[in-house]
């Protein structure tokens, strides 16, 4: 018995559905890196405490950009001005020593857990005038997106 030839219709509403599915993909990426940036700049507020003080921070005292410059900052190449590192894609990816503990590189998991308990990848804890944020999975995936996209 002949095979049978599935209709042109399938195969145009299949493309279609993939299209689809990469145009929402991409804009959940956008949406998301949009996201971040808000968190990052202090737009959308944090909430964060400095460990053992028990008080809530105002949201102005507990932006990214209060300590930590971007790589396209203009404080990235001046660094009296930057009190933090500067959070680039490469220098959160990268293993290398941080905190004199042995090398490490960031993901998604290791950084929530930093900015959530102030331990690092390499379980060294940071400063103590780190704020350590409540954030939820989806924040720390869009300050993520934010800081480790190439295109910021």
């Amino acid at each position: 018995m002949p095979a049978r030839a599935r209709p042109r219709w399938s195969i145009w509403a299949a493309a279609a559905a993939a299209a689809a599915a990469a145009l929402a993909a991409d804009a959940s990426a956008a949406d998301s890196r949009e996201a971040g940036r808000r968190l990052f700049e202090g737009q959308t507020p944090l909430a964060a405490q400095i460990s053992g003080q028990g008080l809530a921070l105002p949201p102005q005292a507990s932006r990214c950009t209060n300590c930590h410059a971007e790589a396209t900052d203009a404080r990235a190449s001046e660094p009296n001005r930057a009190f933090a590192p500067v959070l680039s894609p490469d220098g959160l990816r990268r293993s290398q020593p941080r905190r004199g503990g042995p090398p490490s590189r960031y993901d998604v998991a290791s950084m929530c857990r930093v900015l959530r308990t102030g331990i690092d990848p390499a379980s060294v804890i940071v400063d103590r005038n780190m704020p350590r944020y409540e954030l939820t999975d989806a924040d720390c995936n869009a300050l993520w997106v934010y800081l480790t996209e190439a295109t910021r």
